[in-house]
């Protein structure tokens, strides 16, 4: 019986250790997701407060989701092109880049680009410009010319009749920058009374398509029949088309870590550096071990010796208490030496 409780005994520190244990793992694992949600949830907030931009991938007023989407259901080979220009499929004739000064995560296009946008539209590709601020020769924009702000204009008017507004006599919106006309090159397509809105003109053997109102084609504004149009035959009927994603910075080779917001990479830190802590604290002793006082057993030579001991302080003992003690005192002498 004394040893089935010394076991008993020696069991219940390590039941409780165990228990301890899963109250911790439960303790880390709610705290991560607490802080795996949290970060979520900011980036969600950022992505609402976000500024709508010229993407494909953007549902807001500006953005040119809906633009994608009814390209694509009215049958022309677009796609979204995610890489460096240096990269460019041979087979995609048509490139469109709208602009991405107000974009935060942007990666704004340098004179390497633009010398591969020269030599894909001098072999004959058609280059779609799409953006409010070009910079004449300064600008990636080949042959491009120098647009001037100039607000409340109005709506644009089609000046010719060709395949680009067949089908376009009116496109309106917000247009704030225009092309002047004294820097007429090309065929002006769209003007209001401040300026150019799109010109078109020849570049080595391909074309340049430059708006200067990348408004027009935003979610809010596609609903007129006229803008949609417009657009639709700057893109359509010249090959394989493809919107230059990479500028406003969406890349197809990179990693789910790196397309993760920073709040939520931080939340994944904190979850490491806990269980970093939890784990050097379970496993690295940092005192002395502790080792519990020996349990108190007593057997029955404790209460031979006790009882002895009473009766020999007792006045009225009897004639044989010595005895009884002596055999008591000898009982536990060979105890202790067994």
């Amino acid at each position: 019986m004394a040893s089935r409780t010394r076991r008993f005994r020696r069991a219940a520190p390590r039941g409780s250790a165990a228990v301890k244990l899963r109250l911790d793992l439960i303790f880390l694992a709610t705290c991560g997701l607490l802080l795996a949600l949290l970060g979520y949830e900011h980036s969600s907030l950022e992505q609402q407060r976000r500024p709508s931009v010229y993407s494909t991938y953007d549902t807001g007023p500006n953005g040119y989701r809906a633009l994608y989407g009814v390209l694509r259901a009215g049958g022309v080979p677009v796609q979204r092109f995610e890489r460096d220009l240096g990269t460019l499929d041979p087979a995609i004739q048509t490139l469109i880049v709208t602009g991405y000064e107000h974009d935060s995560s942007a990666k704004p296009l340098d004179q390497h680009d633009a010398a591969l946008l020269r030599r894909f539209v001098a072999a004959g590709g058609r280059f779609v410009a799409i953006d409010t601020e070009f910079a004449g020769p300064q600008d990636v924009t080949p042959g491009a010319g120098t647009s001037l702000q100039a607000p409340g204009g109005g709506d644009a008017i089609a000046l010719v009749r060709n395949a680009y507004t067949a089908g376009a006599a009116r496109a309106s919106g917000s247009i704030d920058w225009i092309f002047p006309f004294n820097q007429s090159r090309g065929t002006p397509l769209l003007a209001n009374n401040q300026g150019m809105v799109a010109v078109w003109y020849r570049y080595g053997r391909g074309e340049v398509v430059a708006i200067t109102a990348p408004s027009l084609f935003g979610n809010a504004e596609l609903r007129n029949a006229d803008n949609l149009r417009f657009v639709y035959n700057a893109i359509a009927n010249h090959g394989v088309a493809a919107f230059d994603e990479y500028v406003h910075g969406y890349d197809d080779r990179q990693t789910m870590w790196a397309a993760l917001p920073g709040p939520v990479h931080a939340a994944v830190w904190l979850i490491v550096a806990i269980v970093g802590l939890a784990l050097i604290g379970a496993n690295v002793p940092f005192a002395p071990p502790y080792l519990p006082e020996p349990a108190d057993e007593r057997d029955s030579s404790a209460y031979i010796a006790a009882m002895a001991e009473l009766m020999r302080r007792s006045r009225r003992r009897p004639p044989d208490d010595e005895v009884v003690w002596r055999a008591a005192i000898d009982f536990q002498r060979r105890k202790e030496h067994a």
